[in-house]
């Protein structure tokens, strides 16, 4: 059997996550391989690190761990991450994370109607984001949980870091998130995230209604 790498994990993961989706799947079936799969040490070594290779720029973060968990009924979930701040652990459900991709190319298809500015940014920047590979939209949401775990963008956050971030304190940390992943896809690969997915956002633009 071929070596697995984290594309081949995550070629799998997407494809339960489709079939599950189309209903080809039950939930249960999709839970018995997908945990099967995420149990295998060579898996969670990978998964691992990746999750040091985001954070180990982050002081706080260069020792904490990174797991893939498929918990659909865990309420710890209110996004597609949470950090326990316990088992020094950020765990990520990768279909909460597809699901989330999934949405925010609905956006982009169609935003939103809202009349409120911050909800309106959040939903425009997320449109934008849409643009980004699967990996790349799991990329960010970790950098954001590690923004919102540390609190690294000050203004608005004053909300637990695990509950419900208003639409200010999401759209600054998924900026944030934004930023930190541009820097590093090109320091890693060369890829200019702009360019070469065409996402147009100018913060300067969005500052205030």
């Amino acid at each position: 059997m071929a070596k697995r790498t984290f594309a081949t994990i995550w070629q799998q993961i997407e494809k339960l996550h489709q079939q599950l989706t189309d209903g080809k799947k039950s939930q249960e079936d999709v839970a018995s391989t997908v945990n099967e799969l995420l149990s295998k040490p060579d898996v969670e070594t990978i998964i691992a690190e990746l999750g040091q290779l985001l954070m180990i720029d982050y002081e706080q973060f260069g020792e904490i761990g990174f797991k893939f968990v498929y918990e659909p009924e865990n309420e710890e979930f209110i996004r597609s991450s949470y950090f326990d701040s316990k088992q020094k652990i950020i765990f990520m459900d990768p279909f909460r994370l597809l699901d989330f991709a999934k949405l925010i190319r609905s956006y982009a298809e169609e935003l939103p109607a809202e009349a409120d500015f911050d909800k309106y940014r959040k939903n425009s920047f997320l449109a934008e984001l849409s643009k980004l590979p699967n990996k790349s939209v799991l990329f960010l949401c970790i950098l954001q949980q590690v923004a919102i775990s540390d609190g690294l963008t000050h203004i608005g956050l004053s909300e637990i870091p695990q509950g419900e971030l208003s639409d200010t304190s999401f759209y600054q940390t998924a900026l944030w998130a934004f930023n930190e992943l541009e820097k590093k896809l090109y320091t890693l690969n060369g890829i200019h995230i702009r360019t070469e997915y065409n996402v147009s956002w100018h913060e300067s633009e969005w500052i205030s209604a």
